[in-house]
């Protein structure tokens, strides 16, 4: 049973979403100015969603394969909004989490099968985020170590010392940081008729390598923790059901505004002629004959360290709820409570942290590492998707918001094709990939058994 919130937490609450325009906790309401209005949860997870492993295989997508897999990234935009959207549903009419939701109307072990598995992924996430922001330390003579430190301490401090909405704007200012790969993509001047041309061939469908890829992109775009954490944060949010239309808008240019910098850092490097991307200095390298030294750096630094940072609050936060949701202990609140009064939540938080940064110092590759990591969101994908997908349909909303008719149709159409591609071509990329899992793959996997 879910902890229900003290009286006079209850009142506090209810007189601060009163107050702010923003539905926000006192301290937050100086954040209630019309300049930050588009600041929300969906904002806030589709900025995470082009993390450093999401960088990565868009990077090696595009110096590998050019621009053929440029049209997924345009096609997985109504995809990976109408997925959103129904967080912003489920979470505004029904006042829970989806961990939450799944226990209510799935019982306890789904619940918990679900949650070990976006915990699992939430971790490989922040390997995948300390990765990224330890390789563009190393372009700075910084060692890896003590970048990851560095990046850990920070997130830890921000989220023990911040309510939710400032975290909220904090992550969302380092999400923008992305943008200076739409910036390189100017500078490199593409050919737009051989991007055109190149988002039609389909040369390569059948190469097992280019199907890993397509399934990596798939997992690049639909985060199965984005479903947990945007729904967790709409009601940490507290937003009530007039908000539903602007939560929608953010998260519908949020949609847009990511899948912008996936094409940007594709078309980025298919039009440097890069052939491969081995890891971050060679990314360096491929940007460096046409930006030269500083700019490459530093939009480089920006892009990696900004989109690693905000997809870290956003991934640890979500495993944190999860685990609250399904055990049915802390509540929605807890980042608004100090950590002597959710412990739980917390205490998770930092286990998520830890575990990531531990496994991360054993040394691996980070492009291989990434690209992994980003199939295996593809491979998880369905399950997280699935579940949103029955829950919106379902009376845990009521008629006049609940998905009936043709876009339920529609919809289903559009996740279960998803899927199938998903799930297909990773199997298919790994049952026919005939290349010897080097060291790096062994460290992975060697890490995987020690987390179990």
């Amino acid at each position: 049973m879910r902890v229900k919130t003290p009286p006079l937490a209850e009142s506090r609450i209810e007189d601060a979403c009163e107050a702010s325009p923003l539905k926000g906790d006192v301290k937050g309401q100086w954040f209630s100015c019309s300049a930050w209005r588009f600041v929300g949860p969906g904002l806030l997870a589709c900025l995470a969603d082009t993390d450093a492993g999401c960088l990565m295989v868009a990077a090696q997508t595009g110096a590998r394969w050019t621009y053929s897999q440029l049209l997924v990234q345009v096609l997985l935009i109504p995809v990976l909004f109408c997925a959103q959207e129904l967080t912003v549903r489920l979470g505004i009419y029904t006042r829970k989490g989806h961990a939450a939701c799944i226990k209510e109307h799935y019982g306890n072990t789904w619940a918990w099968i679900t949650t070990a598995m976006l915990v699992f992924e939430c971790i490989l996430a922040i390997i995948s985020e300390m990765s990224g922001i330890a390789s563009v330390a190393q372009l700075w003579g910084v060692g890896r170590g003590v970048a990851t430190l560095i990046a850990a301490g920070m997130v830890i401090i921000v989220v023990f010392g911040c309510r939710y909405k400032t975290i909220e704007t904090f992550g969302v200012c380092l999400g923008l940081c992305e943008l200076s790969f739409v910036v390189t993509m100017f500078a490199f001047h593409p050919s737009p008729g051989e991007v055109f041309r190149g988002m039609f061939d389909l040369s390569n469908i059948y190469n097992e390598e280019y199907l890993k890829l397509v399934t990596a992109n798939i997992g690049a775009v639909i985060m199965p923790w984005m479903i947990y954490f945007q729904q967790s944060a709409v009601v940490a949010r507290r937003l009530k059901k007039d908000d539903v239309e602007e939560e929608r808008v953010h998260t519908f240019f949020g949609s847009c505004l990511t899948q912008m910098i996936m094409i940007a850092t594709l078309v980025t490097f298919a039009a440097s002629r890069a052939k491969d991307l081995q890891h971050v200095e060679s990314m360096y390298e491929a940007l460096l004959p046409v930006l030269g030294s500083t700019p490459s750096i530093v939009l480089l630094s920006l892009a990696f360290i900004g989109g690693s940072a905000c997809a870290a609050f956003v991934v640890s936060l979500a495993a944190s709820w999860a685990i609250c949701e399904a055990s049915g202990s802390d509540d929605s609140y807890a980042l608004d409570r100090s950590p002597s009064e959710a412990p739980l939540f917390y205490g998770c938080f930092l286990a998520v942290i830890i575990i990531g940064v531990y496994v991360l110092q054993l040394g691996v590759d980070d492009v291989k590492l990434n690209v992994y990591i980003e199939l295996t969101d593809g491979l998880l994908m369905p399950l997280a998707v699935g579940f949103l997908y029955l829950m919106a349909c379902s009376p845990l909303l009521p008629p006049e918001i609940r998905v009936v008719g043709r876009y339920k149709v529609i919809l289903g159409f559009m996740f279960g094709i998803c899927s199938v591609i998903s799930v297909s071509s990773g199997i298919w990329g790994l049952l026919y990939h005939e290349t010897a899992v080097d060291e790096s793959l062994l460290a992975i996997h060697r890490s995987s058994i020690k987390l179990h």
